[in-house]
């Protein structure tokens, strides 16, 4: 299973170029930071469609995570999707970060992330829910071997990031997969730092905490 995490500059909202690209490496999935089709929301406003989306990815052979915003029966929701050939899954955030207004924009998940994929029960959770230890332990309890963070995470606290990546890892014994915007909008500085964390904590890859990055990571 060839994973790609993209370090994608955070006003770059168009993932085409790097899906086609992931797709003619022989990636078999290729993943995206938080609200990677949007950037961060900080008001409320139209978005795409989820079922748009999605058919923006129908012609993909590959798998596709990433994080967007998702108008749900019950409100907007920052979420995050997995969409491979036709089958798909969301998870919605539960622990909205009040600094970026997010508590105003979306309404909080309430389910733990916990997916059954064909390459076996995967866990993910958003940016802020990094900080949650019972989100994870629900997690481990379920078997999860993958953890998918998708996250908008600012570079003033990108250490901390980092040392919570680890912390997970090292609590459910899974491998986990950071996958962190760059670059700057109108608020804030994004601080990068993808990362790929081993079941005891070691760091297998990382990227740096500026300019745009691949990761390519075989599990």
């Amino acid at each position: 299973m060839k994973i790609r995490l993209v370090q994608h500059d955070v006003g770059s909202t168009d993932l085409t170029g790097h899906i086609e690209k992931a797709q003619t490496d022989g990636m078999d999935m290729v993943c995206f930071h938080e609200l990677a089709t949007t950037g961060c929301l900080y008001e409320r406003r139209e978005v795409v469609p989820l079922e748009a989306v999605m058919a923006s990815f129908a012609g993909y052979d590959i798998r596709i995570l990433t994080g967007l915003p998702y108008l749900s029966q019950e409100g907007l929701r920052n979420a995050c999707l997995y969409y491979h050939q036709g089958f798909s899954q969301l998870y919605h955030k539960i622990n909205l970060f009040e600094p970026f207004n997010e508590h105003r924009v979306y309404m909080a998940g309430d389910e733990t992330g916990i997916w059954q994929t064909d390459f076996g029960v995967t866990g993910v959770a958003i940016c802020y829910d990094i900080r949650f230890e019972s989100l994870f332990e629900e997690m481990k309890n379920a078997g999860v071997k993958t953890i998918f963070i998708p996250a908008a995470f600012p570079l003033v606290r990108i250490d901390t990031w980092r040392s919570l990546l680890i912390e997970r890892a090292k609590q459910t014994a899974a491998t986990v997969f950071g996958i962190n915007a760059v670059g700057k909008d109108e608020q804030n500085e994004f601080g990068g730092n993808c990362m790929v964390v081993g079941p005891d904590g070691t760091v297998l890859a990382e990227t740096g905490r500026s300019g745009e990055e691949l990761i390519d990571y075989e599990l």
